[in-house]
C-alpha cells in the first residue's frame, strides 16, 4: 500500500467475502497515528486509502479499531479521510501541540487512543520547528 501510518503498510483482500484486512491504512474509531507523517503530507496515505477503496470491499477489518463499531467500508473510508483532512487543517488554526491535541480531541471525543493523538501532536509540531525526523519522533514519544 505504501506509506500510511508508517512505511510499507499492507492489506489483504478477500474478494469472496467483500472484505479487506486493511492493516494500518484504515482506522476505525481510534485516533490516527500521524507521528510518522510528521511532515504533514498525508498524500501517500490518501493514495493508500484510494488503493483499498478501488478493491470495493463492503467490510474492512482495521488494525486500529474500536471493537464496538461496525466494519462498514464506506463509513471507514470516509472517517479515515475526514480525520486526515482535519489533521492537515488543524496546524494552521492551532499553533501549539496542546491546541492541536485539544482540537482533534474535541472533534473526535469518542475515539480511543488519546496518547497516540498526543504523540502525533508533538511530532507534527516538532516537524514544523525543523530538526531531524527520527529525533523528532523520539522526542514526541518522550513528552
Amino acid at each position: 500500500m505504501g506509506h500510511a501510518d508508517s512505511d510499507d503498510s499492507a492489506a489483504v483482500h478477500v474478494p469472496d467475502l467483500d472484505l479487506v484486512v486493511a492493516g494500518d491504512v484504515i482506522y476505525n474509531g481510534v485516533h490516527v497515528y500521524l507521528a510518522e507523517s510528521a511532515d504533514g503530507d498525508f498524500g501517500p496515505w490518501r493514495e493508500a486509502i484510494d488503493t483499498v477503496a478501488a478493491l470495493t470491499p463492503r467490510h474492512i477489518v482495521a488494525s486500529h479499531r474500536n471493537k464496538n463499531l461496525d466494519d462498514d467500508a464506506a463509513r471507514l473510508f470516509a472517517e479515515t479521510r475526514r480525520y486526515l483532512d482535519d489533521a492537515e487543517a488543524a496546524p494552521a488554526a492551532h499553533d501549539t501541540p496542546e491546541a492541536f491535541f485539544q482540537a482533534l480531541l474535541d472533534r473526535y471525543p469518542d475515539h480511543a487512543g488519546p496518547t497516540i493523538l498526543w504523540v502525533s501532536s508533538r511530532a507534527l509540531n516538532l516537524a514544523r520547528e525543523g530538526g531531524v525526523p527520527v529525533q523528532n519522533l523520539v522526542a514526541a514519544w518522550r513528552q
